[in-house]
């Protein structure tokens, strides 16, 4: 049997097609609709200041004959620094900068370094690990 405009009132079609643009016009995407909505503001309403980096920081040593002839025992960094270790040795070896593990092999007679972001605060060992010769303690705080 034929449906007609009546058959299709009474069966509910004009309900269901108002459903469906009702659904249609909820969809989207969850992005931003403005700028504040994408702005991290303090409770006035005034944008949060953020704070630059610290500048990087350079931590070296320098190895002669099992010991440190040049730096500091204790050297220190700032929570979210970029800090660079740099070892010269005149022997082969691998330095350690543990809580970071970060390595890096330093050839007998060379310099190598290590660069990472000093997100960890604490005191840290920085050791040539083969001959377990402790370089000097970073401290970042």
């Amino acid at each position: 049997m034929p449906l007609t405009s009546a058959g299709l009132a009474r069966s509910g079609a004009p309900l269901a097609v108002a459903g469906l643009l009702v659904l249609a016009a909820c969809g989207g995407d969850d992005s931003p609709t403005s700028a504040s909505d994408a702005t991290v503001s303090t409770a006035a309403g005034v944008p949060a200041p953020t704070s630059p980096a610290p500048p990087a920081a350079v931590l070296a040593v320098t190895v002669r004959g099992g010991a440190v002839i040049e730096g500091t025992s204790r050297q220190g960094a700032t929570l979210n620094q970029l800090v660079t270790i740099r070892v010269t040795s005149d022997v082969a070896d691998e330095v350690h900068v543990h809580g970071y593990e970060k390595r890096v092999a330093v050839a007998a007679g060379a310099t190598s370094a290590v660069t990472f972001l000093a997100n960890i605060a604490g005191v840290f060992e920085v050791e040539l690990e083969k001959s377990g010769k402790l370089l000097f303690t970073m401290a970042v705080r």
